[in-house]
């Protein structure tokens, strides 16, 4: 956006304007003189606006758009009419109290209105506006800023009455000199401009501040053509000089910039201070100085004395990179913003449950395995996660020598990174590396996918553990030189303690009430070592004061996250805050309220919907508020950035910008100087500095350019033919692409082709769109902007006779389909099964068949949604059959599902998950690679012997018949088609490999534990009076220890320690209870039930399985493969031995048997048995 800088004798009084403007009455407008005003309420100072006709008014933060600005006519005796320029005049349907104020084009009813002064003495010297005819009632903010229930009439001199007019003229004034933070002082000394090209030298104290210096000279030369001599500073200031001295009087961080005629004056007494005094220097400057080529502007900067140091000593941002990853170029990138908005401390979030990012050399798993999960954890809305089957985190870590280097950044740019290590909680990356660490040694963990809280935590009764963490931390310590250490010590669930022998020893030893005070003893105790050994002091999460003990000699830096209100309970306990409340600061939240969301938000997240932090709930919180004479507690502010829901770079930085810019102007002013109308003022021109730095940011709170009609088409034209793909599937054909091309290159350089350019964009978005051809590969890629279900860039892939579609953007055979001609429109194929799409019906998933294929069609998407009514190359692909270009609710189209299927449904709306974009794939290179890279991906992680897995032998065709080749042609080049179909004729073999059962998968020399998949609480228990089969919670006897013993026709028998007897049901009817006394041949299978994958033990005839409801049944018993019918068999260290190893039939050899009395058997019938050489055999 392009701002011309105002004239600075309106400088003067940008702080005070407001107080003395208000004592003057409105300017009524007349035909000859319009004025517009902003009405804004003075409790919260939101303003009157009103978009929708007929509909109430609503207040919100004020942006002078249209919508908000009103033009007052009439007088006092017949009353004032308030429209703005929208053309939406206030009214009410009469002047009693509680009735609501709305906007018309056609007002009736109450239309006008007197301007009086307020009797409320807190707002002494505003207005109220009353109904005519009615003066014991105002317009009143209902509910006030906090709840903004609209605006109605309500008693006189309510605190949520008084209203002061600000002109669209006065508003514009704010912010001429657009410093982001805003210098704690500033003095404009004379009007008009200094000519920053006079200016040829610029001198540095040091070579760290000759660094900052050339950085400066360099984006200079870069943007002005000229020249700036670097010297070293001697002497005093000299004309025609940006001139650096040093002022060892100033603080740490603090700086003056002086321009006069003389040219400039820097002083500092640290390199921070420099840095921070050319940050200053850049913002005076015009934007094009941040151009990544010469530009033509007015180079000068306004004459000014600037003294200037921040409030707070912490001014911080939290990049959460558990969740998801970002690599070091985009960590990077947020230090050069933050340090460019003068924040100075990173806090790195580095470990949590679903992934562990920083390597520890005598701890490797913690990446080779706790990097690594099975999903991406996608978020693209509607509150929950997008179904995805993509491995997220392989290599996704920072070595150390990685995060030296950041280190180094960071402080290169003054910014010291604050680490954590987020425990004893949050730590399943952790125990799925190293299970002993747990609770639980024998349970399958996996590292975490969903968000939440797992129960899953260290068991921290053992010294082992302990040690562990001492080197973690000691690894931390001696990579990060920031005098803090961040033990995070959140929403650690205390139930796996209380059950844990380990942990109730440690408490006794210790001398603790409970295990609720275990967390605490573990910061006591790290806190100590960190502060003995490194000479470190540690940082928690506020949740540690519910359980802080008095007799802690440690005093950690709290931060407080749940409220404001717990840094004064923190100071209370003598401890200092950083102040982060996540109704204020968490910037994961959404940016604005639902009734601001743009239909494509990029981003959808956070908490939801009902939570938003706004740049301005961002700017005016005050760190300091709670603390009332305790302000020397606060260590400062900072802003998080959870990434549960921050699927990329691309939302993180959007989300990010522009709140960091509020957010370090809190950290830098005190709330006493801070002024929101001012900074949003300021606010308007630092878009162009982002937009030239090349950053991602949300406009909500940027106002648009206004553009004429020429300047609108060309931007349409260029975005059209940008976003477009010449003559490719779904777009206009290349004639019609040239055609727009040429009529965009006229009127670029002749405006009275604007005509042509015009009629030129209409024929382009109006045109035929190109099919697909017969003989060509395609991907089918969504096309979902919608913010709740953004799924764009999801490509649909066959998974068997099912089409679903990756959240995450691959190259895999599977997605790759053809169209073959039929019935009036396509058959379309997948090249990998060669089967076909069809659409059985209406609202149910596609599937895929070797026969009686659905013909298909393409067609341009064309219903429009909100202001999108065309995006280039956006298709429907929809059945032949009952086609309708229109929503009928009976057209079969293909639609995306958050279940991760392809759906047939009557959804074509643009942004919507019924629209598609078809893309030709040419460079067959690069799917080959593609599939290498998937079959070494299989190599790496395949684990033969385990159920599912592919056999040694298969291995050995994956890796010799198809990856060695495979790789040498990749690294030739020039793939074509055919060999690369050629291979996935070969990974189609490799995949009919016979793979390992699940009965083969169990190691007959060890117990397990039959753990349920939905009651995760309950495990298969013996009850040795009963001998039933019970669901009871974890115990450490050998009721729960079953051995899994393999007949010859991969069935099993289930034999449980400590009755010595087998499970089996006296009939394979449904509600048979499963009971122990006899051998019973069960059947193992995988499978997913309700959306839980475990094994189910099912019958002889196949159709019942165990299954548990504890609040129903007492007992497991059979059932129709319900949800609660799957089960995880984990592996115990308990070894099989003795007379417990058992021979299934047909194993026993020649052998004699005897019964478990001691007499010979002949003939054995059902049951348990011994042979001669004292092994148990089961018949």
């Amino acid at each position: 956006m392009k701002h011309r800088i105002l004239a600075f004798s309106l400088l003067v009084s940008l702080f005070s304007f407001f107080t003395a403007w208000a004592q003057t009455f409105p300017t009524v407008s007349t035909s000859d003189n319009v004025v517009y005003y902003m009405i804004r309420f003075m409790n919260g100072g939101n303003a009157f606006t009103a978009t929708t006709n007929n509909a109430q008014i609503s207040t919100s933060a004020a942006t002078a758009a249209d919508g908000q600005l009103w033009r007052i006519e009439g007088n006092d005796a017949e009353g004032y009419t308030f429209t703005n320029k929208l053309g939406l005049r206030l009214c009410a349907a009469n002047s009693a109290k509680n009735t609501m104020v709305k906007a018309s084009s056609a007002a009736s009813g109450t239309t006008r209105f007197k301007i009086v002064k307020t009797t409320n003495s807190t707002y002494s010297g505003y207005y109220e506006i009353q109904p005519l005819g009615n003066s014991a009632v105002s317009m009143n903010l209902w509910g006030g800023p906090a709840e903004n229930r609209g605006v109605g009439f309500w008693d006189k001199g309510d605190q949520n009455d008084p209203v002061k007019f600000q002109s669209e003229a006065e508003f514009g004034a704010l912010g001429s000199i657009s410093l982001v933070p805003y210098p704690a002082n500033l003095t404009v000394t004379k009007d008009g401009q200094k000519d920053f090209t006079s200016l040829t030298t610029i001198t540095y104290t040091n070579e760290a501040v000759r660094k900052y210096v050339d950085d400066f000279a360099a984006q200079w030369q870069k943007a002005s053509g000229r020249t700036l001599t670097v010297s070293k500073t001697t002497g005093g200031r000299t004309s025609g000089a940006i001139h650096l001295s040093e002022d060892k009087s100033l603080g740490a961080e603090a700086y003056t910039l002086v321009v006069d005629e003389q040219g400039i004056g820097i002083t500092a007494a640290t390199d921070a201070g420099f840095f921070y005094a050319m940050q200053t220097l850049k913002q005076l400057l015009p934007r094009e100085y941040f151009s990544q080529g010469t530009a033509d502007t007015r180079w000068t900067v306004p004459y000014v004395n600037i003294a200037d140091q921040p409030a707070l000593g912490h001014r911080g941002y939290m990049l959460d990179i558990a969740r998801h990853y970002f690599d070091k170029e985009e960590v990077k990138r947020i230090l050069d913003i933050m340090a460019f908005y003068k924040m100075n401390r990173f806090h790195w979030h580095l470990t949590d449950d679903q992934g562990w990012r920083i390597e520890i050399p005598e701890y490797p798993k913690l990446t080779e395995v706790g990097a690594i999960r099975s999903g991406s954890f996608s978020n693209p809305g509607d509150g929950a996660a997008f179904y995805d089957d993509t491995e997220y985190g392989r290599g996704m870590w920072y070595s150390q020598e990685d995060l030296k280097e950041i280190v180094a950044y960071a402080a290169e740019r003054h910014i010291e990174i604050m680490p954590e290590i987020d425990l004893p909680g949050h730590m399943v990356a952790a125990v799925t590396s190293y299970p002993e660490f747990s609770c639980d040694p024998n349970k399958q963990y996996s590292v975490r996918i969903d968000g939440g809280i797992s129960h899953d935590v260290l068991n921290i009764g053992k010294d082992e553990v302990i040690d562990f963490l001492k080197c973690v931390l000691d690894n931390v310590a001696k990579i990060f030189p920031h005098q803090y250490i961040h033990l995070g010590g959140d929403e650690c669930p205390t139930e796996q303690w209380a059950n844990n022998a380990d942990c109730l020893r440690r408490v006794q030893e210790e001398g603790l009430a409970g295990v609720h005070e275990l967390q605490s003893w573990l910061v006591e105790l790290l806190g100590t070592y960190l502060k003995e050994k490194h000479g470190k002091d540690i940082v928690v999460w506020d949740e540690l004061l519910a359980h802080w003990s008095s007799k802690n000699t440690v005093k950690p830096a709290v931060m407080a996250w749940n409220s404001l209100d717990l840094s004064a309970k923190a100071a209370g306990f003598g401890l200092k805050s950083i102040i982060v409340p996540y109704h204020q600061l968490y910037l994961d939240f959404m940016q604005v309220p639902l009734s601001e969301h743009k239909i494509d938000e990029p981003y959808y997240g956070g908490w939801g919907d009902g939570f938003y932090n706004t740049i301005e709930e961002v700017y005016n919180i005050n760190p300091l508020g709670a603390l009332g004479g305790k302000e020397d507690y606060c260590l400062g502010v900072q802003g998080n950035m959870w990434t549960e829901t921050t699927n990329d770079a691309y939302e993180l930085e959007y989300q990010l910008l522009p709140r960091l810019l509020a957010l370090s102007e809190t950290g830098w002013l005190p709330a006493s100087k801070k002024n929101w109308d001012d900074f949003y003022a300021r606010l308007q021109s630092h878009d162009e500095i982002l937009d030239a730095l090349g950053y991602v940011y949300a406009t909500h709170y940027i106002l648009p350019d206004k553009k004429t009609a020429l300047e609108a088409d060309l931007d349409e034209a260029r975005t059209l033919l940008t976003e477009s793909v010449r003559g490719g599937v779904g777009y206009p054909s290349a004639q019609v692409y040239d055609a727009l091309q040429e009529a965009l290159n006229k009127a670029e350089g002749d405006a009275s082709a604007a005509s042509a350019l015009s009629s030129a964009i209409s024929q382009f978005k109006s045109a035929e769109i190109v099919q697909p051809q017969a003989g060509k590969t395609y991907q089918i890629v969504s096309a979902a902007t919608y913010y709740k279900q953004q799924y764009a860039g999801s490509t649909v892939y066959a998974d068997g006779t099912n089409v679903r579609f990756h959240y995450t953007p691959q190259v895999e055979p599977e997605e790759l389909w053809t169209f073959e001609a039929a019935n009036g429109g396509y058959t379309l194929r997948n090249v990998c099964n060669g089967l076909a799409l069809q659409m059985p019906s209406i609202n149910s998933a596609v599937t895929l068949v070797e026969q009686n294929a659905t013909p298909i069609r393409v067609d341009k998407a064309t219903v429009a949604t909100g202001d999108y009514t065309y995006i280039p190359g956006v298709v429907t692909i929809s059945a032949v059959a009952g086609y309708n270009k229109n929503v009928t609710g009976n057209v079969k189209r293909m639609h995306g599902e958050l279940s991760g299927k392809v759906h047939a449904k009557d959804v074509a709306a643009l942004c919507y998950p019924g629209t598609w974009r078809i893309v030709e794939v040419a460079d067959f290179t690069a799917w080959l690679k593609g599939l290498v890279d998937k079959c070494e991906l299989v190599l790496t992680t395949a684990k033969p012997g385990e159920m599912g897995q592919p056999s040694e032998s298969a291995l050995d065709f994956l890796r010799n018949d198809i990856i060695t080749p495979a790789k040498a042609l990749v690294e030739k080049g020039g793939v074509s088609e055919k060999v690369y179909k050629e291979y996935v004729e070969k990974y189609n073999q490799f995949l009919g490999m016979e793979r390992t059962g699940v009965a083969d998968s169990f190691d007959p020399g060890h117990y397990y534990r039959i753990h349920n998949v939905w009651f995760s609480q309950y495990y298969a228990t013996a009850n040795t009076s009963s001998n039933q089969v019970e669901p009871k919670t974890k115990n450490n006897d050998d009721t729960q220890l079953w051995q899994v013993v393999k007949n010859n026709d991969a069935t099993v028998i289930l034999i449980n320690k400590a009755t010595q007897t087998a499970a089996y049901i006296s009939s394979d009817a449904t509600d048979q209870m499963v009971r122990l006394g006899k051998p019973y041949d069960w059947t193992l299978e995988e499978r997913t039930l309700d959306g839980k994958t475990g094994i189910c033990i099912i019958d002889g005839k196949g159709g019942n399985s165990w299954y548990v409801n504890a609040d129903v049944w007492g007992y497991i018993l059979m059932k129709p493969f319900w949800g609660a019918s799957t089960w995880t068999f984990e592996k115990t260290e308990e070894v099989v031995t003795g007379l417990d190893q058992v021979l299934t039939n047909g194993q026993a050899g020649d052998t004699k048997l005897y019964d478990l009395g001691g007499r010979q058997i002949t003939t054995p019938a059902h049951g348990v048995y011994i042979n001669d050489r004292g092994e148990k055999h089961v018949k």
